[in-house]
């Protein structure tokens, strides 16, 4: 795909600043394809929302420029944007019926009667709420006023659709439910979707591409499997998923491979990709649970003590403890070795070198 000429929206050099003096977002350069689904993910105050509601027009930026076919945009106002928008607290108006609900952006745009139906019936299709049409959002219920949102974001057809949070008020089972719902609505229409979370799994579950905000800007951007097998800084590594840490003094590097002694003369390799070559005083060496292999205690694997372990299921985990009193957790398949493991027995375990990264510790 060419992805210049298949972009949709341009962030160039944006920056914004609510009291002239601090900057939330710090010169951000972020291209959207059409048709994709970008999450911006990020922490409280890391200026995921703001960089959406820039794009939905609720805020201007302080410098920089936001294009949307080519054209800018920053003075147009955000009802001629041509863009849906869908709240966490749903902002349904609550005296009007689900029917009513959806024909209001319709009536805005000044549709005539009969072509309103016919949007307001397809968007009813669309999220199966067949039979709610003359419902009140008090009669509903979480997950269908969700819908209803949706449906209302969708029914007049834009280009992109904006989502901040909408999932948040939601139970974990109806969450995941809804999540499968719109990214399966994504597919059939092909629509734009820009989706604000601060749910990592959320944004590995739903997206084509995850753009991490950190402190104003964009720390990594790829795709969930990018950004979770191949981090390129410790803060993307410690946000995107669970991970073990050690922190120790890099010995050697070789053949793209770094040797880290640990205190209590432990040594253990990762991946020095992200060392660009040279030796920094500390690094901090960082692996998944689920990357760790338990295997018989030997001359040639890791050693360390089982300390405890956490039936969960599908999976078991197990809390190791090396000889220099770091600790690991590992992910384990639910088996009869797994099982049989024994609090206070030693254990070996390995991980592949490339899939533990060292990082420089700042």
């Amino acid at each position: 795909m060419n992805k210049t000429a298949d972009t949709l929206i341009q962030f160039s050099d944006v920056q914004k600043s609510y009291d002239g003096k601090s900057l939330v977002i710090k010169n951000l350069s972020l291209s959207i394809f059409k048709g994709e689904f970008l999450t911006l993910l990020g922490a409280s105050g890391s200026g995921k929302t703001t960089t959406l509601m820039m794009l939905a027009g609720f805020e201007s930026p302080t410098r920089g420029e936001i294009r949307m076919r080519g054209k800018p945009i920053e003075h147009v106002p955000a009802h001629q944007r041509g863009m849906g928008m869908v709240f966490q607290n749903y902002a349904l108006f609550p005296h009007m019926s689900v029917a009513e609900n959806l024909a209001y952006p319709l009536k805005m745009r000044r549709m005539d009667r009969t072509e309103r139906d016919i949007k307001v019936k397809r968007a009813i299709d669309m999220v199966q709420l067949h039979g709610m049409e003359q419902r009140r959002p008090t009669e509903l219920s979480g997950g269908q006023q969700q819908r209803v949102a949706l449906a209302r974001a969708m029914v007049f057809e834009p280009d992109v659709i904006l989502m901040d949070e909408p999932l948040g008020a939601l139970d974990k089972n109806l969450r995941e439910h809804m999540q499968y719902e719109i990214k399966q609505l994504h597919r059939s229409l092909g629509v734009t979707v820009v989706y604000v979370t601060h749910d990592q799994s959320e944004a590995l579950t739903m997206s084509d591409r995850v753009a991490v905000f950190h402190k104003g800007d964009i720390a990594q951007i790829g795709s969930p499997s990018t950004l979770y097998e191949r981090p390129n800084t410790a803060y993307v590594a410690n946000f995107i998923g669970e991970n073990n840490t050690l922190t120790g003094t890099p010995a050697l590097v070789e053949n793209g491979c770094c040797h880290i002694s640990l205190a209590g003369g432990v040594t253990v390799k990762g991946s020095a990709s992200h060392l660009n070559g040279y030796l920094p005083k500390q690094v901090e060496l960082i692996i998944r649970p689920e990357k760790i292999r338990l295997t018989e205690a030997s001359e040639t694997s890791y050693r360390a003590v089982v300390t405890d372990k956490v039936y969960l299921g599908e999976h078991i985990r197990v809390h190791l403890q090396l000889a220099n009193e770091h600790k690991l957790v590992v992910r384990v398949a639910n088996d009869q070795a797994s099982r049989n493991l024994q609090c206070g027995h030693i254990t070996g375990f390995r991980w592949d070198v490339a899939d533990a990264h060292a990082f420089p510790l700042n």
